[in-house]
């Protein structure tokens, strides 16, 4: 508690800035995806093939970009990634012709998706040790908050307004409303950087990650352990994506209308909530790399449970499975990379897995779309991910059984 209270402002600034990450979400953009393609006259698959390209470059421009925050004062910094979020959301807003639209939505999903939650996550990985796991578990709330929040009020100004003047609201409300509170929130940080930067030159001793304490994207891409890790990590982002992207089939593989099925997503959001904070507990007791073999399964058992049981009672398992999932995934993971490579390269580091993840999430409504669209059943295409998911177990508990033979790095 007084962890929390202490650190007020910071936390808040990490779940402002991942609550503001969802105008780049699949769960925000999904909800205006019939407008635009109904009005641009795009299939299905036309706009998951321009939904995969806009994402891939999104990825690139993250891994490129990503950096930037080790070396960036993060006042302005923030505040630089908020006025371009509102241009880009300003920029979907004037879409006249379909290429703005594309480039709008790059934009959102570079700024948003890439990289609001890369500052967030990076911010709270960076800045706290021993509390790591329930910083990022704090901040994460703002995931299912804006989940919760936006995609619902995006829908409502759609239904008195055209959809392009939503993109027009949202921009004004990060200038006019997110920018001062960020400015309150960051008041003091230059303090808690200067504290980290003094830690940090402190330290010169080898503590389990590659070679040495800050290692570089270079080192951690000639880690197998790194690659080992990868299908763990993408598994959760596209089977999540694929769940809200393709809500018409997964409803109808459980019986059900659509309006139906999206009643669920609120056990989706409450096993969201509240895996962060066991997740964070234990990483701060046991640390993430002994944590990583948890995860997968429960994505994997969700598939299986809507698989086995096409009912509203599947549907409750597999929302709440996915969400616990998603949950405990973030402070698992964010505290693996600090741990494994140090945080003086932390955002280069993060930048890179992130846009894998990202990539990830490209994939899902392209390639899922591709088997459905061959005739591949639902229930044979998750019964594939869930073998896909317990293999990814087994590809990090090596990791996790090594680590039980070592004390708990703290950094």
């Amino acid at each position: 508690m007084n962890f929390l209270l202490n650190n007020m402002r910071f936390l808040g600034f990490g779940l402002t800035l991942a609550f503001l990450s969802s105008f780049g979400q699949t769960y925000f953009i999904g909800v205006y995806r019939p407008a635009i393609a109904e009005e641009f006259a795009l299939s299905n698959s036309e706009f998951g093939l321009y939904y995969l390209c806009v994402t891939i470059v999104s990825a690139v421009g993250l891994n490129r970009l990503g950096h930037i925050i080790d070396r960036a004062n993060l006042v302005p910094y923030t505040m630089t990634l908020l006025v371009l979020t509102a241009v880009a959301c300003g920029l979907v807003g004037l879409a006249g012709p379909f290429w703005v639209v594309v480039v709008g939505l790059m934009a959102v999903r570079l700024m948003g998706q890439g990289m609001l939650t890369h500052a967030a996550m990076t911010s709270m990985s960076r800045y706290y040790d021993r509390n790591r796991g329930f910083a990022v578990a704090i901040a994460g709330l703002g995931f299912p908050i804006g989940q919760a929040v936006l995609p619902p009020l995006a829908v409502t100004l759609m239904q008195d307004l055209e959809w392009r003047t939503g993109w027009f609201v949202f921009a004004a409300l990060i200038l006019v409303v997110a920018l001062p509170i960020i400015g309150f929130l960051l008041k003091g940080h230059q303090t808690r950087h200067k504290a980290w930067l003094a830690k940090e030159a402190a330290v010169s001793v080898d503590d389990g990650g590659v070679n040495q304490k800050h290692a570089r994207r270079k080192n951690v891409i000639r880690d197998p352990r790194f690659y080992l890790m990868l299908p763990a990590l993408i598994a959760g982002p596209f089977w999540i994506t694929a769940a809200f992207f393709f809500a018409d089939e997964f409803g109808a593989h459980a019986q059900m209308v659509l309006a139906d099925y999206t009643r669920f997503y609120g056990l989706y959001a409450v096993g969201s909530i509240a895996a962060p904070f066991m997740g964070g507990l234990l990483v701060d007791k046991l640390g993430g790399k002994r944590l990583m073999f948890l995860y997968p399964p429960l994505f994997g058992l969700a598939l299986l449970a809507l698989q086995a049981s096409p009912s509203a009672g599947g549907v409750i398992i597999f929302m709440f499975l996915m969400g616990l999932g998603a949950g405990i995934t973030l402070p698992i993971n964010n505290a693996v990379w600090a741990e494994l490579y140090g945080t003086k390269h932390l955002g280069e580091i993060k930048s890179l897995a992130t846009s894998l993840v990202v990539v990830s999430t490209a994939l899902a409504p392209y390639f899922i779309g591709i088997l459905l669209d061959h005739g591949i059943d639902l229930s044979r295409i998750m019964v594939m991910g869930a073998i896909y998911c317990f293999v990814a177990t087994l590809l990090v508990v090596p990791m996790a059984l090594q680590s039980l033979r070592l004390p708990v790095s703290r950094k």
